[in-house]
């Protein structure tokens, strides 16, 4: 990797906090699982480079068992069976964990039912009753 992996206007990875290493995957895969490195392993340390500080709160908070208690984020891809795929899932993986972790959601405004849809659910609510009180066992006059 030789440019800086961009997560949001204010966070990129540069190339030195990240390592690959290849390593054997696990799983089927025939007489070749045995002699194949075909899996990726990606480090990143996050104590490496410069991160906002309200980003790098976030991340610690971050309940994620790939984040260690040192900062550094492991991911192992061993899905696709060949090597560059593994490391492109692998960085696609990193970038999507990063954005997640850094994500704050909008503070919803509460908003107030209108009047006239207060009333319609009134209406219902009446109307419902009635049809439920008719129910009822039927009396003799």
């Amino acid at each position: 990797m030789d440019k800086p992996l961009y997560i949001d206007k204010r966070l990129s990875v540069p190339p030195h906090a990240i390592e690959t290493t290849a390593i054997r995957a696990s799983g089927p895969g025939g007489q070749s699982v045995n002699k194949t490195n075909s899996a990726v392993q990606l480090r990143c340390d996050l104590n490496s480079f410069h991160i906002p500080e309200t980003y790098r709160r976030r991340i610690a908070r971050f309940r994620d068992g790939r984040i260690t208690e040192e900062g550094v984020i492991v991911i192992k891809a061993q899905n696709h069976r060949s090597q560059a795929r593994n490391l492109e899932d692998a960085i696609r993986r990193l970038q999507s964990l990063l954005r997640k972790a850094i994500h704050v959601d909008p503070v919803r405004i509460k908003t107030r039912a209108s009047y006239s849809s207060q009333q319609r659910a009134v209406k219902k609510s009446k109307r419902r009753s009635e049809i439920k009180g008719l129910r009822g066992k039927v009396k003799d006059w």
